[in-house]
Parts: structure tokens; sequence; C-alpha cells
């Protein structure tokens, strides 16, 4: 019994040195980094949260949703095309500058248009290879997607603002490091001291993000 208590103390005292790290992320001009990957290391001993095992990726209006999607090492990832019309699925590691690292390596399949009411056509992957991978389209060369596959449990999609909330971190020392579909090169990861009450960091990029398109009246095929 003694042994059972002593191990909920030192699960207890773990949890309360858990403690959370809200990163904003900034582009080369100061301003808010959207679909920002955040990722942080920390070699300090401790629970680590689970990671995400399972995402979904559909092709809907000649895009894929959502645009950036981040999961653990070893993650199933479904995609579907709620659309009327085929589209492909290419999918293979993502170089610096956007590009396929070894377009003979990727996968690719083809998901018959939806049909009335009938469930789409779905495939599913587990990708084992850590790092950015990119999803296109043969049929509709503007359809472009990203996943990010993390080595660490530590690892979340910025919104709108920039911001991104890492949870139950250890107190210590740790790196926060940052991926951007527009990225053209790795940055430097960032240094931080996790304190028991948590904190905050502002990393300011080298990333200048690309514009977004928007739709123009009436196309119904723009894949922007």
């Amino acid at each position: 019994m003694r042994a059972f208590l002593g191990t909920l103390l030192l699960l207890a005292a773990a949890a309360s040195q858990a403690a959370d790290l809200t990163v904003t992320v900034l582009d080369r001009n100061g301003k808010p980094l959207a679909d920002a990957v955040v990722l942080v290391d920390s070699a300090v001993q401790g629970p680590r949260p689970a990671m995400v095992m399972e995402a979904t990726v559909v092709q809907e209006k000649l895009r894929f949703v959502p645009t950036v999607s981040v999961v653990g090492l070893g993650a199933k990832v479904s995609f579907s095309n709620l659309d009327t019309w085929d589209h492909h699925v290419i999918l293979g590691l993502m170089g610096a500058g956007g590009v396929y690292v070894d377009p003979g390596q990727n996968t690719q399949f083809r998901l018959a248009g939806r049909v009335g009411t009938k469930p789409p056509a779905s495939d599913s992957k587990v990708l084992s290879q850590p790092g950015a991978y990119l999803l296109g389209c043969h049929i509709h060369g503007s359809m472009r997607g990203h996943i990010y596959v993390a080595d660490t449990p530590w690892a979340k999609l910025g919104g709108e603002d920039g911001k991104a909330v890492l949870q139950g971190l250890p107190e210590g020392p740790a790196k926060v490091r940052i991926w951007h579909p527009d990225q053209l090169v790795d940055g430097a990861p960032t240094d931080v001291k996790i304190a028991a009450t948590g904190g905050a960091v502002t990393v300011t990029t080298q990333i200048a993000p690309a514009r977004r398109k928007t739709k123009p009246a009436g196309d119904p095929y723009f894949g922007g």
C-alpha cells in the first residue's frame, strides 16, 4: 500500500509540474503567421501528452480541407472526395521550396467523384516518416495541402492569430521549432525555459506567406 501511495504522489507531483506554453508566430514583417506548425522539444523527464494518431482530409470544392494537418508519427490519415468529379491524391515528403523530395517515392491514388447521396470514395494511409508531406492532384494542379508528421508529442497548428498553446510541458529547458508551408528553409530553434506557471514566447520568422487567392465569382473550378 505504501508503494502504491508513493507512486500516486509521484504522479501527482509530475502532473503539478506540467505547464502550458503559448507560442505566437510572426512573419518577417511582424504580422501573425497563420497555419504555422509549432513543435516543442523537451528532454526533461515526465509524462507526455497523447499524440494525434488519426486524421481526416477531404477534397471539397477543389481544395484539401483542412489545408494543414498535424499528426503523430505512425498516424492513420483518411482521405475522402466530396466533389462530384474525380481527384487524385499525391502524397509525398516535402522539401525546401514546396516541392516533393523524391517524386518517384510518392504515394498516388485516385478517388472517384461522389454520386448522389452515396458514401464518398475514400482511402487511408499510415505515415511512418516524420516531417512535412505535400498533397497534390494530377487532375487539378492548383490543389495543394499539407500534413506535418511530428516527432514530438508537443505539436500544434497555430491559428489565424499566429498563436498555439502547447499543454503539459515539464518545467525546464526546451526548444521551439516552427514549420510553415511557405518557408524556404528551416529556421533555427528558439530556446525557452518552461516555468511551473507556464509561459509565453513570440517567434519572429523570415517567412513571407503567400497571398491567398480569392475565388472568382461564378467559377466552380477554382482551386487556389
